[in-house]
């Protein structure tokens, strides 16, 4: 996860040029599972392999395998008759290690353990080093570039909502501002950033975020915010005290991803929030009546 990178011992292995690095990171997308023949020409030529390619795939697969050897690594490349399967140990593999250390999150999370959950999620996040197999320019690549990218940034979700939930509000307003910068339509993303504004003592930042994402949204989508969004902006208006952040970190939501940051805006808070914001209308519309007397009676002394 970052530029394709081969390590032995400590030593980094030469890889060969654009075609050797394109099958190699494909077969590693798809470790311990056949690739076939076709995904791999795809992977190099898209859309136009020239008549040679299969041969040349071969002749790739066998550059490949003489650099394992001469790493020391042994032939972890095996044929067969529909393409080609490469063998690692799991742990030999940032993507491997990824996978693993999220589902021990997760796991973790469920089992309500969410200091643990939390140092899982990190471990599983500090794998990335930027987008998968950055540098090379390839349709199947990109795709499952997309596809990881979204799971990292579930992780990354699932981690910072647990976080919050344990009164971290602070530490992660920073690296929220950056992966909401990012990734502007995600709004659980956005919801979060608001919370852990709001909780930092920042509530006109949490209320500008929100109108910067409905601007956004409106804008270039033509929608609105979610409801879940929508009603995290009334709460912060209001003050509503369910936002505060705990005083004892609070367990993980089980079973699944933890609640995301919206839920915590519990049920009785949510008629306190329409109680006082009724109250507040009403208020206001007294007001208003009252000053309508007022023009009413000096109009009329005018008149007079």
């Amino acid at each position: 996860m970052g530029p394709l990178e081969l390590e032995c011992a400590g030593r980094k292995v030469r890889l060969g040029g654009f075609r050797q690095q394109a099958l190699l990171a494909t077969l590693l997308l798809e470790a311990e599972r056949v690739v076939p023949i076709e995904r791999l020409l795809e992977a190099i030529w898209e859309d136009t392999p020239p008549a040679s390619a299969k041969g040349q795939v071969r002749i790739c697969v066998s550059a490949i395998r003489r650099q394992f050897v001469g790493a020391g690594v042994g032939d972890l490349i095996e044929t067969h008759p529909a393409g080609y399967r490469i063998r690692l140990p799991s742990a030999a593999l940032d993507l491997s290690r990824f996978e693993h250390l999220a589902a021990l999150g997760r796991s973790a999370a469920r089992d309500k353990h969410p200091e643990q959950a939390v140092d899982l999620f990190r471990s599983a996040l500090a794998q990335w080093k930027g987008p998968v197999a950055a540098g090379l320019e390839s349709r199947v690549l990109r795709q499952a570039a997309t596809m990881l990218r979204e799971e990292q940034l579930s992780v990354l979700e699932e981690c910072v909502d647990l976080e919050l939930q344990m009164g971290r509000h602070r530490k992660v307003v920073g690296e929220l501002y950056r992966h909401v910068a990012e990734n502007p339509y995600r709004e659980q993303m956005c919801g979060q950033l608001m919370l852990a504004l709001y909780r930092s003592g920042r509530q006109a930042d949490a209320l500008r975020q929100f109108r910067e994402t409905r601007t956004l949204l409106s804008a270039e989508l033509g929608i609105d915010p979610g409801e879940s969004l929508r009603t995290l902006e009334q709460a912060i208006l209001v003050e509503d005290p369910s936002l505060e952040a705990p005083s004892q970190p609070a367990p993980a939501a089980a079973p699944g991803r933890p609640a995301p940051v919206t839920s915590l805006i519990r049920q009785p808070a949510h008629r306190a929030a329409r109680t006082t914001w009724t109250d507040h209308t009403l208020a206001l519309r007294n007001r208003l009546n009252s000053l309508q007397q007022a023009n009413l009676r000096l109009q009329a002394t005018l008149k007079l």
